[in-house]
């Protein structure tokens, strides 16, 4: 069983990632990828899946004072804990009925669950949480589980300093669709989209910009002076759409081919052929640029999650990050002048990048099967006092 909650797309993708490899695998007789939100009733999904969405769009600073208060390593999980287990009743008996013989949980909250259940002795399952941002938030941690899967190797660390045993921690990196990773030939696709392969492209995702409007946004950019094909994706907004290709129709650039795509199930063509990525370092969306290669422009990083995957981005010469939106236009003219330093980066990407996290995670729980669930000894409560000082100071 494959389980997620919907609240965000990244979740979402990285359990399908896991149930994609799964249905392929002899290994596995039957899989389940399951949304523990539809095992709710309405007015908990529309809040789960909603209220952080709105927090982050209306109300930063106040999402990242939850964050840094939720961040303690086993100080603030009852309340969390209650509220899981009040609001999924029909998930639990779902999991007894099915009874899985693995669990990989791409969400905290399912992860709860199956945790007080395995502590309570309802089910025998292995359980590997996978955690789906370059930083480990004390809500992923659980006291009862089979394997914690992370980003990177200081996430493991963090967790060793917690008293989680070394066996039981794997930083294999975060699950996306391997197609992310494979190899392609760029002229080919560029033929595919019409694209000119002579120049670079700049591909952006408008969803990074929050509220700004269409024409704004694509003004801001006109700055860019380095010939190039800038592609802007709009996902599901058609207004957002319409003024961008508006102000193309009213502004014909010398330097910039404008494209605009709407949805899209090629976006990993699209990365393929790109040299330059501007939008917001999810985890999905990081671990998909850094499978291609592809160096980011940090543009409105969420407080919290997205700070912590900005600054391991950054450390790595991975990414870059413009002061405000003044310079952003500046700052992609600078890459795009200098091929050498956009290669580096995208060597540096490359480097960080796991396009295999999903069959290694998977292969992982499978072969470890046998090793059952262990139970995470708390520390004591002065070393946790220490730690929230030292979060506090940071």
């Amino acid at each position: 069983m494959i389980l997620y909650a919907n609240a965000g797309n990244g979740h979402r993708r990285a359990a399908e990632a896991l149930a994609a490899v799964c249905e392929q695998d002899e290994r596995v007789t039957e899989c389940r990828l399951v949304d523990a939100l539809d095992y709710t009733n309405k007015v908990f999904q529309e809040l789960y899946a909603n209220l952080y969405i709105e927090m982050v769009k209306k109300a930063p600073k106040l999402w990242s004072m939850a964050f840094d208060d939720s961040d303690q390593p086993w100080v603030k999980d009852k309340g969390r804990m209650i509220v899981h287990r009040m609001n999924s009743l029909p998930l639990a008996k779902e999991i007894k009925r099915f009874q899985p013989d693995l669990c990989l949980c791409t969400h905290f909250m399912p992860s709860d669950i199956i945790s007080m259940m395995l502590r309570e002795n309802h089910i025998d399952t292995f359980l590997g949480v996978v955690v789906t941002d370059y930083y480990v938030h004390a809500t992923w941690l659980e006291s009862y589980l089979s394997r914690v899967y992370v980003g990177k190797e200081e996430s493991r660390q963090q967790l060793l300093q917690l008293g989680f045993p070394p066996g039981r921690v794997e930083p294999l990196g975060i699950p996306i669709d391997p197609i992310f990773g494979e190899p392609v030939d760029r002229e080919t696709l560029c033929t595919k989209h019409d694209v000119d392969p002579s120049l670079p492209v700049v591909l952006l995702s408008a969803g990074a910009f929050g509220v700004m409007a269409g024409d704004d946004m694509a003004q801001m950019l006109s700055g860019i002076k380095t010939p190039c094909t800038l592609v802007v994706i709009c996902g599901n907004n058609e207004k957002l759409k319409e003024q961008i290709e508006t102000y193309i129709g009213a502004n014909q650039s010398d330097s910039i081919n404008y494209r605009t795509l709407g949805f899209t199930h090629e976006i990993n063509e699209w990365m393929a052929m790109a040299s330059l990525f501007i939008g917001k370092p999810g985890g999905l969306s990081t671990s998909e640029c850094l499978a291609c290669g592809l160096p980011m422009v940090i543009w409105n990083p969420i407080p919290g999650q997205e700070v912590f995957n900005t600054t391991y981005l950054l450390e790595n010469g991975a990414a870059i990050l413009p002061d405000c939106s003044s310079t952003l236009a500046y700052r992609i003219d600078e890459l795009l002048k200098d091929p050498e330093r956009l290669e580096r980066m995208s060597k540096a990407a490359r480097a960080l990048s796991h396009p295999d996290a999903a069959r290694a995670i998977v292969d992982d729980a499978i072969e470890h099967l046998d090793e059952g669930v262990v139970r995470i000894p708390k520390p004591r409560r002065r070393w946790l006092d220490r730690l929230r000082e030292s979060r506090k100071t940071q």
